[in-house]
């Protein structure tokens, strides 16, 4: 069953531009080339960000969350963001 991932999060003072770059980098370098990814964009809207997949099955989606550059990836998310990031997975309703 196909699924998204969304995530959106709100930069600190002056890092919008570093996390939008990071954001895009790993959009660009690690999700875009994941098996099973279906789409991927980044958007932005003044402090905040917000990244979709989707993905062919949950598994798919798995795999790539459990790559060492993901990790890296959220790992390196916290001096940038003001709090905590939303990220919220939905499920295609198929009839």
């Amino acid at each position: 069953m196909a699924v998204f991932r969304i995530l959106e999060a709100t930069a600190r003072p002056g890092a919008v531009a570093r996390l939008s770059d990071l954001v895009v980098r790993q959009e660009q370098d690690i999700v875009a080339r994941a098996p099973g990814i279906v789409f991927v964009q980044s958007l932005r809207s003044g402090d905040r960000v917000m990244a979709v997949s989707s993905w062919a099955s949950v598994e798919d989606m798995q795999r790539y969350l459990d790559r060492p550059e993901t990790g890296d990836f959220y790992r390196a998310l916290p001096e940038l963001l003001m709090g905590v990031p939303s990220v919220r997975t939905y499920e295609v309703i198929s009839p």
